[in-house]
């Protein structure tokens, strides 16, 4: 079972200038930018279709890090033939949910 921290029944309660109460919040998902997320889902949707849904888990953080850093390598070096600031940003978010230990 996973803990999101911040988020659940024990979380602090604000009161706003109005004397609203609610749970304090530590997360700022209104500050994502919805083109980059869309293009993430694309990328998403693509992988799933090729190799399956969550294959990703089954791979490790280094490998993930290591395409990220090709992915970025190959924007910097001019080649057009992929969305590679796509595919890092896909790569970096599966490193993040990856366990360490595989």
């Amino acid at each position: 079972m996973s803990i999101v921290m911040g988020v659940g029944k024990d979380a602090p309660i604000i009161t706003n200038k109005s004397g609203g109460k609610q749970s304090a919040v530590n997360y700022r998902f209104d500050l994502i930018d919805t083109d980059a997320i869309f293009e993430l889902t694309k990328i998403l949707s693509e992988g799933a279709n090729k190799y399956g849904e969550w294959n990703w888990k089954k791979i490790n953080r280094q490998d993930h890090i290591n395409h990220a850093l090709i992915h970025l390598y190959a924007y910097m070096a001019g080649d057009t033939q992929d969305d590679h600031l796509g595919h890092a940003f896909c790569r970096i978010m599966f490193a993040l949910g990856t366990e360490d230990n595989q």
